[in-house]
């Protein structure tokens, strides 16, 4: 595998697998692999690239493992300003991690990497591949808190519904941890209560 970046030369998904076998712990690994499986199901379920879901899914976590320092650092290396993620610095691993996939890896498409990007807050009008991703991370075959069957429940049958649930499931556990909640997540409540409401009142 070369880790030279050129844009002729994305990644294969045998090069991003052999990267994280070998940089990543055993259970992160596990989990990445977990909503890989989740993600195509997904993509099956709703008519999206089983590929492309599957490849955003890989790309996911690739910096996880990453502490505090080295996310801002290389954030900033790359031009890029953590701004509020100081105050949750777990979630930089998904900026970060896009643009690690871009510069590095020489993933070039766009909605791939948002999709790496929003994983971990969402956001407000995400794509179908961006709430693919941000569901299968949550309802992955590993994941075992209380209330998971119930959102792999809705992911199956409305995905906006899984993505609110989702996010409302992540703000209480953030608040109850004391911990800062991300304006991008904030925001990504308000839309996603108002298009449900819109689209059960027809």
């Amino acid at each position: 595998m070369s880790m030279n970046y050129t844009e002729q030369t994305p990644w294969s998904r045998k090069d991003l697998l052999d990267y994280l076998s070998s940089h990543l712990k055993e259970s992160r690994l596990q989990h990445i692999l977990g909503v890989a499986k989740a993600a195509k199901e997904l993509a099956a379920l709703y008519d999206s690239d089983g590929d492309k879901a599957e490849m955003a899914a890989l790309y996911h976590d690739i910096l996880k493992d990453k502490d505090k320092a080295w996310l801002v650092g290389y954030m900033r290396d790359h031009g890029e300003e953590p701004g509020e993620g100081l105050l949750a610095w777990k979630t930089l691993h998904a900026p970060a991690g896009s643009i690690f996939a871009r510069e590095v890896c020489g993933q070039q498409d766009e909605e791939i990497l948002r999709a790496v990007r929003y994983h971990t807050t969402g956001r407000a009008g995400m794509s179908l591949l961006e709430k693919i991703i941000f569901v299968a991370d949550y309802i992955e075959e590993g994941r075992t808190f209380k209330g998971v069957e119930r959102l792999r429940a809705l992911a199956g049958s409305d995905l906006d519904k899984a993505v609110l649930a989702s996010l409302e499931s992540s703000i209480t556990y953030l608040r109850k941890s004391d911990a800062h909640v991300m304006s991008q997540s904030l925001e990504a409540v308000q839309y996603y209560t108002e298009a449900i409401a819109g689209k059960d009142s027809k």
